[in-house]
């Protein structure tokens, strides 16, 4: 026997129970082709081959908020873990969906369009390498370029690139996910060049961004200082290293004290900026940031801003959480969004999902989007607090959908979401009593065009590429209906399970890349169940949230109901019996009772005569509810 044969046994044999337990349900060919890689499993783990790439950015750059112009120079570090030897880079120049002749799903108003961003001094390894700027904004897809490079990158090699690049920050007020938020505030996203994800299922993520499509990214490490001019502050992704350069000794002082405590600590006050006690008088500062293991990096930087800070304890440990909010003096809202904020995290760190925060900081920025960045949420002032409660609770979620667990979110919206609207349906109703829920927070605000719109885009498979959807079926299939399946898994596996099936996805997949299978098997192999039947129903194939009362009938001191589902997702049967003598009972029956039909006969136990029984939908929706309630004749 060769050492080579014996090395592919021994292989072979510590694959095999993964390989073994083959699912029932449609796998597409790239994710079974990782199987056979040991890249992935069929029982939810990471193979034994699982790869990633990754990238250390050490950036320096220039803010000019009266030329609204972002000047910057990164030198990066890449190294490919792949088995595969690489040709060329593809660099994410988000910036580029500015052009005028760029390819957008919605529509901009004038004041979204620039000249999109150019690069100069691009070099490989000290080499210089030839780079068109028009060439790229000419091109089909000038979001995703490519770099040619003067040698392959072999497998386990690393790769030194540095670059400069400039760009133009737009000045759209339609909640738009960045720009300029006034004359000299903005917030800076998508703002460098950033190489994109090459994986083992798609290879190089080639997906067009186009304002509507959301991001897709490696796990890096990040050294950015942020220059600014006079009377600048900057709030960014990870931690401010050199606080006391920068900040004025009250301010720091402020600042420290904050991340000590549980209350709100006012760092920079309206008094504090009239008298210049904000930062520092230099006429330029240096706003150092580093950050590991993250998806991206953002920023916002304002002379103007009021800055709020607390912090939190996660963790058993002890650990603290650093709780900021930066925003307008005349905001309507933000002025409680730190200590709203502050209880999000605690909720989400000890209840649903049950996972402490991972990072070190925490801030809401007063902009003019509803977008969410490790570590950092771009919001807009919102109407009422229900929806500033809520606001902040679903951008906070994002924590462990999509940058704890790196999915991509361009092709499979739902994985983080959907995610996104549940936590907060389950913050918004646990840890808050909105005034107002149905307008604010899942079903209804979710969940409202899903009525209204009766043809078969509003049913399309959840499975289906979110970047090949546009609307109604993208804000569905992103949104609402993951949320309905996540809480239908909820009602399903019930609560203990359900959570614990939960963190163990996030332990399997923390700072790796899951893909929606990587998901189902981990479920249904945590659980115990066999889920096939429900991933089938609720993301392969084209339902709706339909049941209907089919016949009641009462023998002695039991009630029996035939109820069928219409719409073929299975959903867990909310039943109000309502009795002769005015009193009533309510009923939640498990989804798992449709796992084998279609229509099932229930048995109720109920004392006294039933007037009727009704479908009382609270947490869901049904399409048709003209077959929700039946009467005694």
């Amino acid at each position: 026997m060769t050492k080579a044969f014996f090395n592919l046994m021994t292989f072979l044999l510590f694959l095999a129970p993964f390989l073994s337990a083959q699912p029932s349900l449609y796998t597409p060919r790239d994710f079974r082709q990782a199987v056979e890689n040991g890249t992935r499993t069929f029982t939810g783990q990471p193979g034994p081959n699982y790869w990633q790439n990754r990238a250390d950015y050490r950036i320096d750059a220039m803010v000019t908020p009266t030329e609204r112009r972002i000047d910057g120079r990164a030198a990066i570090t890449y190294t490919n873990n792949s088995p595969d030897t690489l040709l060329q880079l593809n660099l994410k120049l988000i910036q580029n969906v500015h052009l005028l002749q760029a390819r957008r799903a919605s529509y901009v108003d004038p004041a979204f369009y620039t000249k999109g961003i150019s690069l100069s001094n691009v070099q490989v390894n000290g080499r210089i390498v030839d780079w068109d700027n028009g060439a790229v904004h000419q091109s089909e897809d000038p979001t995703n370029a490519w770099l040619l490079l003067p040698e392959p990158l072999l497998p386990g090699a690393s790769l030194e690139l540095t670059l400069e690049w400039n760009f133009e920050l737009q000045t759209s007020k339609l909640e738009h996910r960045e720009g300029m938020v006034d004359e000299s505030a903005l917030f800076a996203a998508y703002w460098y060049p950033r190489i994109g994800v090459y994986d083992d299922i798609s290879g190089w993520d080639r997906i067009i961004h186009n304002v509507q499509t959301e991001f897709y990214g490696d796990f890096n490490d990040y050294d950015v200082t942020i220059r600014t001019p006079k009377g600048f502050v900057v709030w960014a992704t990870g931690e401010l290293t050199n606080g006391k350069e920068v900040l004025s000794p009250l301010a720091l002082e402020r600042f420290r004290q904050s991340q000590t405590v549980d209350t709100v600590v006012h760092i920079i006050t309206q008094e504090m900026l009239a008298a210049g006690q904000g930062v520092k008088p230099a006429e330029e500062l240096a706003w150092r940031f580093t950050a590991q293991n993250v998806t991206d990096f953002a920023f916002g930087a304002s002379d103007h801003f009021l800055w709020d800070a607390t912090s939190i304890a996660v963790d058993s440990t002890g650990r603290r959480a650093s709780v900021q909010a930066a925003y307008q003096p005349e905001s309507s809202d933000f002025y409680e969004v730190a200590e709203i904020a502050r209880a999000c995290i605690g909720y989400f760190s000890t209840q649903k999902p049950g996972i402490p925060y991972p990072y070190p900081t925490m801030t809401i920025f007063n902009g003019y989007g509803q977008m969410e960045y490790p570590m950092m949420v771009n919001d807009l002032d919102m109407e009422s607090m229900d929806d500033t409660k809520a606001l902040t609770a679903h951008e906070i979620a994002h924590t462990y959908f999509p940058f704890l667990t790196g999915v991509n979110e361009s092709a499979y919206a739902w994985m983080d979401e959907g995610w996104a609207t549940l936590l907060e349906f389950f913050a918004c109703t646990e840890l808050y009593t909105l005034k107002n829920p149905e307008e604010s927070i899942y079903p209804g605000y979710y969940l409202r065009r899903y009525l209204g719109v009766k043809g078969a885009e509003v049913d399309v498979p959840l499975l289906t590429p979110t970047d090949q959807l546009l609307a109604p079926a993208y804000q569905l299939n992103s949104y609402g209906k993951p949320a309905a399946a996540y809480l239908s898994l909820y009602n399903l596996l019930l609560e203990y399970n359900f959570l614990e099936c939960v963190q163990e996805y996030v332990e399997r997949w923390r700072g790796k890349h899951p893909q929606p299978y990587d998901f189902f098997f981990t479920i249904s192999e945590c659980s115990g169940e066999e889920l096939d039947w429900f991933w089938q129903r609720w993301f392969m194939e084209f339902n709706t949230m339909d049941l209907a009362l089919v016949d009641f009938r009462q023998a002695e001191e039991a009630l029996f109901v035939t109820v069928r589902n219409e719409g073929g997702l299975p959903l867990p049967i909310p039943l109000e019996v309502e009795l002769e003598d005015g009193s009533s009972r309510y009923f939640r029956f498990n989804p798992v009772l449709w796992k084998d039909g279609d229509e099932i006969e229930l048995e109720v136990p109920v004392e006294g005569k039933v007037r009727g029984i009704y479908l009382k939908w609270e947490d869901f929706r049904d399409v048709d509810s003209s077959d929700d309630r039946l009467e005694k004749e």
